[in-house]
């Protein structure tokens, strides 16, 4: 068997959030969640996923496999629609340092007046 590339840098490509507000689903119980940081093998196979969804449903929409239990499986996308809000805040604040660069302006949030935020008083007004 071959050996496997080893990252050489001391920065850290995993991180677990302990949840405040644990969830059950499906019999099993998820009380954190380990972000991992994104390799090109990664990145590659989430756009080719992307791309066939987007081809039979431009809406289409799908999260950055980087949200796993501690085994190492994929979070289900319903237990991370079913979290805590404070807990979801946490995640996504600390998910934000593990996204590859190409995609963090992707991820951050939409504000303006449609996604209920105040705007800034331009120099009219």
């Amino acid at each position: 068997m071959e050996e496997a590339p080893q990252f050489l840098s001391d920065r850290p490509r995993l991180k677990t959030i302990d949840l405040q507000w644990p969830v059950s689903y499906l019999g099993r119980e998820y009380r954190s969640v380990t972000l991992k940081r994104l390799t090109a093998r990664d990145v590659a196979r989430f756009q080719d996923e992307l791309d066939a969804l987007l081809k039979n449903n431009p809406d289409a929409s799908l999260r950055f496999p980087m949200f796993s239990d501690e085994a190492g499986q994929p979070i289900p996308d319903a237990v991370l629609d079913a979290l805590d809000d404070d807990d979801r805040f946490e995640l996504d604040r600390a998910a934000a340092d593990f996204l590859p660069r190409r995609f963090r302006g992707i991820a951050e949030p939409v504000s303006g007046p449609d996604a209920g935020e105040n705007t800034a008083l331009t120099s009219n007004g």
